[in-house]
């Protein structure tokens, strides 16, 4: 390795916790960055992140550069060999790493590194090892490969998808900044791994990508119903149009009634239907109410999402991809499919009928609000808590933190942030994980496709910036260029 600076000693550092280094000539460091200082020859190191940076440079001071403005002269300050100019960075220390043979050992900071210290850029051994992340390269190694870090030294990062996806993912991000890009990459590196995955696809930007990786697309409604025993009494309610309380009371008691007496069978609307009639009278309904409310029930069979259900147990074999595109469904049946398909699939796990499984929700805080119920929060909480003992693994995707239950945000081990609304960050202060607060400050403006990473101690040990890698499918949530297709629009009705 060939050093790039040295610890140097200022008012601050060195410290346990972080030290300043004094760059060579030409050499640059960016935010992000992980950078190696050499604490003993043997093979000693401490490794940090680059927080922040600052050139030295008075040769740049006003009173020069006035000068030279009023006597025409040129600056010098873009040579690097001034004897007086230079660059230093800061780093926060992360962990120390030990050689022990072909192997290193781990430790937290412990040591004031000497002031003199040589310093690297980090390799990707040195790197992968510190922050927790997988050997790429090989399909069976169980290796998400997601991108690489930010910095010069660019390291592979490839993320334990027995560690990661169990745990539940968030992505989170403003519109455009790379969320439907990394959620397609994280599909293509699923689908590699041979784990079967779900995708509720609010926008159709999957569609392409799931024939692509030879999958199936479902359109709710159309070629996927769910069952009504699927559901609960809230959702029923909420697709029963025009209730009033005692309407809505008979239904709920009729479908608990109902759904506690059928078990495994299941139940359909005519089943529904009977156990009004049968529970009316129960409640001192009138004759005319209980006519209301079967022909209110009835109407349920003009629900399209409603139906005979689907065969998850044949559909889900290792590497299938089963896309539900739900562009032009109504809230309530949104909500009625997102309920009903992660209550039947987490059932299955529990039964083992269907093997460990991947569950993406695109637009999650429609599902998951923040200070308030849907009819499909409660089972998206019970999945996420439990989840984990029975393999159904959810990857949460939101623009929005601030409108998606704060509990569950802070439950997701394994966190990807693009470039946030500065309005948004607060929803997000527990998920940061040990990114200093100089990169926070930066995310609003992240560059598109660049995003930080953030974990637990199971999942990512530390915080990273990363550079989503391409994409091997077709990217679906592109920005339509509006000027051009309005264009196409108009030269087509003039031919």
């Amino acid at each position: 390795m060939e050093p790039i600076g040295a610890v140097i000693a200022d008012s601050e550092t060195p410290s346990f916790s972080a030290v300043t280094v004094h760059l060579l000539p030409g050499e640059t460091a960016r935010p992000g960055e992980l950078l190696l200082a050499e604490i003993e020859e043997s093979g000693v190191y401490g490794l940090g992140r680059v927080s922040e940076g600052r050139e030295v440079n008075p040769y740049e001071a006003a009173d020069l550069s006035h000068m030279r403005n009023l006597l025409g002269l040129e600056s010098p300050s873009k040579r690097e060999d001034l004897p007086r100019k230079f660059r230093v960075v800061t780093l926060d220390l992360l962990e120390e790493l030990l050689r022990n043979g072909s192997t290193f050992d781990i430790r937290e900071p412990q040591t004031i590194i000497p002031a003199g210290s040589r310093v690297f850029r980090a390799s990707e051994e040195y790197a992968a090892i510190a922050v927790g992340l997988a050997p790429a390269g090989r399909p069976d190694s169980g290796a998400l490969e997601i991108g690489t870090t930010v910095g010069t030294a660019k390291t592979r990062v490839a993320l334990d998808a027995n560690k990661v996806l169990p745990r539940h993912t968030l992505i989170v991000g403003s519109t455009g900044t790379g969320k439907s890009w990394l959620r397609g990459v994280i599909a293509e590196e699923v689908a590699r791994s041979g784990i079967p995955q779900v995708n509720i696809d609010v926008h159709g930007e999957m569609i392409q990508a799931t024939d692509e990786l030879k999958g199936k697309n479902f359109i709710p409604g159309k070629t996927l119903t769910v069952r009504l025993s699927s559901l609960t009494e809230p959702e029923v309610v909420a697709l029963t149009p025009f209730l009033t309380e005692l309407q809505e009371q008979i239904v709920r008691r009729a479908f608990l009634e109902l759904r506690k007496r059928a078990g495994e069978k299941g139940f359909g609307i005519a089943e529904l239907v009977d156990e009004v009639e049968r529970i009316g009278p129960l409640m001192e309904a009138r004759t005319q109410t209980l006519n209301i409310v079967r022909a209110r029930v009835e109407m349920l069979r003009y629900v399209q999402v409603i139906g005979k259900g689907i065969d998850w147990s044949e559909l889900l074999k290792p590497g299938s991809f089963i896309n539900l595109d739900c562009r032009g469904l109504g809230h309530s049946e949104l909500q009625a499919v997102a309920g009903a398909v992660v209550r039947e699939l987490l059932g299955l796990r529990i039964a083992k009928l269907i093997p460990p499984v991947v569950l993406g929700i695109d637009e999650a805080h429609m599902f998951l609000p923040y200070g308030e119920d849907s009819p499909s929060s409660g089972v998206l909480r019970e999945a996420i808590r439990w989840g984990r003992h029975y393999g159904l693994c959810l990857i949460l995707v939101t623009p929005s933190p601030t409108d998606i239950d704060r509990r569950i945000v802070r439950i997701t081990n394994t966190r990807f942030i693009f470039a946030t609304e500065p309005d948004q960050l607060d929803a997000l202060r527990g998920v940061f994980a040990d990114a200093p607060q100089e990169i926070i400050s930066r995310l609003p403006k992240l560059e598109q496709g660049t995003c930080l990473l953030t974990g637990s101690k199971e999942t990512i040990r530390h915080a990273i910036l990363v550079r989503v890698r391409a994409r091997k499918t077709t990217h679906g949530g592109a920005t339509p260029d509006i000027i051009a297709e309005t264009k196409r629009f108009g030269k087509s009705s003039r031919d």
